[in-house]
């Protein structure tokens, strides 16, 4: 396994402590004036943009739906559990991945159903661990097994192509698919997770590396190193044990883009974005810090009073994570979704220039998660209150704080494919 790690010892070697001023923006302050406040440092090759904590709204989802797919009682083509994925082809086509169905579905621009692939298994084609599925430039989808530690290449009418073995992948168990990148390399993180003798009130976290492998399998380089999320140790009286997983411990994500890869190890605000060769081409800050973490976010996060005092045995993180996911549009802009205080109605996202500048915020309600930015609208899933998931496109509207929100790509069709009053 071949080590990108020169850019980040360099930036170790040469710390550089950028400041910048906090300036009130509102939503009427253009996204050029606001770009202008941020900081811009070199220092030993790397780009440091630095932008300041600002509240202007880059953009807003529309509170309705232009296309809902997805049924409480029909055809099984119709009917989600487990999405993990939503991608939009060339050709407009809808690319989603259901983990609990083990398959990949593909609808047409105005929902209908084309084709479907998958179901449970370790055959050609089949999954047990579903970690996603996309569409290639030139056509066809490829799906990832975390599991199996597989890629598998289907055709245009999901007819499939190839099989292969994801190697030097780490854990199956802890492997995680973020897609695509321009290349056509596929984006991953790779976890051997560490096991040492920890007594009981100790904690420790894994190394993760975020790599890109070949659609045939063989890794391509390590782009960035992270620490993981942390585990402990918590005893329940007497001889009983317990392995957990620490709440508000930060991970790593990462995302695939058209000209090259994001990343954030997930403890602060910040992002590092690499080329497609996977040179490090600059880092982008926000000068604020994630929110003090509190007892009530533990009591929202673990109502469970057994369960919290395991977890208060533990050394537990003094704040919040920083940002948890990244989303590429397909404008260049990059997307950053900040960890969700648990109770809080909605995810606060914020959007960088492909230059690092901090564009302003979206807040999508939490009912919705995002899982792509395209044609000026969100891809992605909404689960009612009754936890039924359905596929749907949202368009974004002006948020009247800045050009780059004022005039959104025309979006699609209004058409909704099958009944969302079920």
């Amino acid at each position: 396994m071949r080590l990108r790690t020169k850019t980040d010892m360099a930036a170790m070697k040469y710390p550089v402590l950028v400041s910048a001023a906090l300036v009130g923006v509102g939503p009427g302050r253009s996204a050029e004036a606001t770009a202008q406040d941020a900081t811009v440092v070199d220092s030993a090759g790397i780009r440091i943009v630095t932008s300041p904590a600002i509240d202007m709204i880059y953009a807003r989802m529309a509170e309705d739906a232009s296309l809902t797919i997805g049924v409480v009682e029909g055809p099984e083509a119709q009917l989600f559990e487990r999405v993990v994925s939503v991608a939009r082809d060339g050709e407009g086509n809808l690319v989603v991945a259901d983990a609990a169905w083990f398959q990949v579905r593909t609808f047409d621009a105005g929902g209908d159903h084309l084709w479907t692939v998958g179901g449970e298994g370790e055959g050609p084609g089949d999954f047990v661990d579903l970690k996603g599925a996309w569409p290639r430039a030139g056509g066809g989808v490829i799906a990832v097994d975390g599991f199996l530690q597989r890629v598998s290449a289907f055709g245009s009418m999901g007819e499939l192509v190839r099989v292969a073995r994801i190697r030097d992948s780490g854990s199956p168990l802890a492997y995680r698919a973020w897609g695509l990148d321009g290349s056509e390399s596929l984006l991953g993180s790779a976890t051997n997770p560490s096991t040492p003798g920890l007594s009981p009130g100790e904690t420790a976290r894994s190394l993760v590396h975020v790599v890109r492998h070949r659609l045939d399998g063989a890794i391509l380089d390590t782009v960035s190193q992270f620490p993981g999320a942390a585990g402990g140790v918590a005893g329940s009286g007497g001889d009983i044990i317990h392995m957990v997983s620490l709440p508000f411990s930060a991970a790593p994500a990462a995302a695939g883009g058209v000209d090259g890869v994001a990343t954030t190890g997930g403890e602060s605000y910040e992002i590092h974005r690499l080329d497609l060769a996977g040179s490090l081409r600059h880092i982008a800050r926000l000068a604020e810090a994630p929110p003090d973490r509190t007892e009530e976010h533990l009591k929202a996060l673990v109502p469970d009073d057994r369960m919290r005092a395991l977890y208060e045995q533990l050394p537990l993180p003094a704040t919040l994570s920083g940002y948890v996911r990244l989303v590429f549009a397909d404008t260049g802009e990059l997307w950053a979704q900040r960890y969700l205080v648990p109770g809080t109605p909605s995810f606060h996202w914020d959007v960088f220039h492909p230059d690092g500048r901090c564009l302003g915020r979206v807040e999508i309600d939490a009912s919705f998660r995002v899982h792509a930015v395209d044609n000026g609208q969100l891809l992605g899933v909404h689960e009612d209150a009754m936890g039924v998931e359905r596929v749907q496109v949202r368009d974004l509207e002006s948020g009247g704080g800045g050009s780059a929100a004022a005039e959104p790509p025309a979006a699609g069709s209004s058409r909704t494919s099958g009944s969302s009053l079920n």
